[in-house]
Parts: structure tokens; sequence; C-alpha cells
């Protein structure tokens, strides 16, 4: 993992996680996605880049914020935290295989993360 300006954590394997790949797609190489899985497993392949980055943002696809609970848990210092069910007002699951009818709300809400990550790059 290289270095990147900003550092995205997530719960592993959520959809939290889906969201921000597809936001990925418009990023760059300029963000990184860390995510933390819940046995704390890879952490150690992903600290680098949190500790590197000049900016650590915590997305959490729903009010669980389990990305949020393991960032504490492991002591992670970030600083933003961005819950995307709260932020857009859409009740998102917090599974990995969205059922259709939430496919529009992974794109809405990558969207949304898109534009908040862009307005962070401007400012590092």
């Amino acid at each position: 993992m290289g270095t990147s300006k900003l550092c995205i954590i997530v719960c592993a394997n959520s959809l939290s996680e889906l969201v921000v790949r597809e936001a990925l797609k418009e990023l760059g190489n300029d963000v990184a996605l860390c995510p933390l899985s819940m046995d704390a497993t890879g952490v150690e392949n992903v600290k680098d880049a949190i500790t590197k980055a000049k900016y650590v943002m915590v997305v959490d696809s729903c009010s669980d914020e389990c990305g949020k609970k393991r960032a504490e848990a492991l002591r992670i210092h970030y600083d933003e935290h961005l819950n995307l069910e709260e932020e857009l007002g859409i009740k998102m699951p917090c599974y990995r295989n969205p059922a259709i009818e939430v496919v529009d709300d992974v794109g809405l809400a990558a969207a949304h993360l898109v534009e908040r990550v862009k307005e962070v790059l401007e400012k590092l």
C-alpha cells in the first residue's frame, strides 16, 4: 500500500467497504481504503497507510458504526467520522451483498462520499 493523502477506514466486508470501493473509482491514488476486520487481522497491513496519511476518515454505512468502533478499539486516530445513513437520511444495512433495493443507495452514498473526499483533498 503506497502513501496516500487520505485514508478511509471501514468495517471490512461490509456495505461501507462496497460504497468506498465504488467511490475510489473516481478518486484515484490520493485515497487509500483501509478496511478493519472484526478480529483485527490485516491491521498491520493498513496501519502504515493510516499513520502516513495526512487525513484519516472513518466511513460507516449504518447506525451500528462498526468502522468507528473498530478504529477506537484499536486506538487509531481519525480526523472525521462520516455516517452515510445519517448524512443521507436513508436506511442502509451493513451487509456486503445488498439486495436490489439498496443498489441505488450505494450509488448515492458513493457520490456523496466522492464529493466530501474532494472537499477534503482540496484543503490538504
